[in-house]
């Protein structure tokens, strides 16, 4: 089997409106979770899938608290796992204290032999990336406005239904609205509701 592809426009970082070139992505066709990994592993090796589960545990205690202790750690050939940092930017490092400095992300970096063994063919995917609608902004909002006169909030959800958004553009296109002042918000996390502010 093939790796499927599709191209996607390169975001306009200046956005005065000009088009982009196309480059190519890889179109997921899914996640394998470590279930199926120890089920395909224990029937190709004398291993029990409840010996793989047992490992994975061990090993992500292992990596997790050697990555908390500053270490870098390399997994077989797979690659290197580091943790990052998170701080307010200082002109001298005499300007931040150490409490004000934060672990912020674990990064990863695939060993030469990894990246040659994950190297395969590539063909073009049959319906490519889902996008977005090209309804105009005028025409959201005003689905927008009339959905409101019916209902008391709207889910991000919804608004993706109404508008045909997809969920990234359509989160940050209501938290815009939000930062104007055309709506507020309720709730936290996945349970935030988007309301006009005389509708509190």
């Amino acid at each position: 089997m093939a790796a499927d592809y599709d191209f996607r426009r390169k975001p306009n970082e200046k956005g005065d409106g000009e088009v982009q070139p196309l480059y190519p992505r890889i179109v997921s066709k899914g996640t394998i979770d470590s279930k199926r990994l120890f089920r395909e592993i224990a029937e190709a090796s004398s291993f029990t899938e409840g010996d793989l589960a047992g490992i994975m545990v061990a090993f992500q205690e292992k990596v997790s608290y050697y990555l908390s202790e500053g270490y870098h750690v390399k997994l077989g050939e797979i690659g290197y796992f580091s943790s990052s940092l998170k701080a307010r930017p200082v002109m001298d490092k005499k300007e931040i204290r150490s409490v004000s400095i934060s672990f912020d992300n674990v990064n990863f970096r695939a060993t030469p032999w990894f990246r040659r063994r994950s190297s395969g063919t590539v063909t073009r995917a049959k319906f490519g990336f889902q996008e977005s609608s090209n309804l105009p902004e005028e025409t959201r909002r005003s689905r927008l406005e009339a959905f409101l006169a019916k209902n008391r909030f709207i889910t991000r959800r919804e608004y993706s239904q109404i508008t045909g958004l997809l969920k990234g553009k359509a989160l940050r296109e209501l938290n815009l609205l939000v930062e104007n002042g055309v709506l507020n918000t309720r709730g936290y996390g996945n349970r935030v509701v988007y309301l006009k502010p005389n509708n509190q």
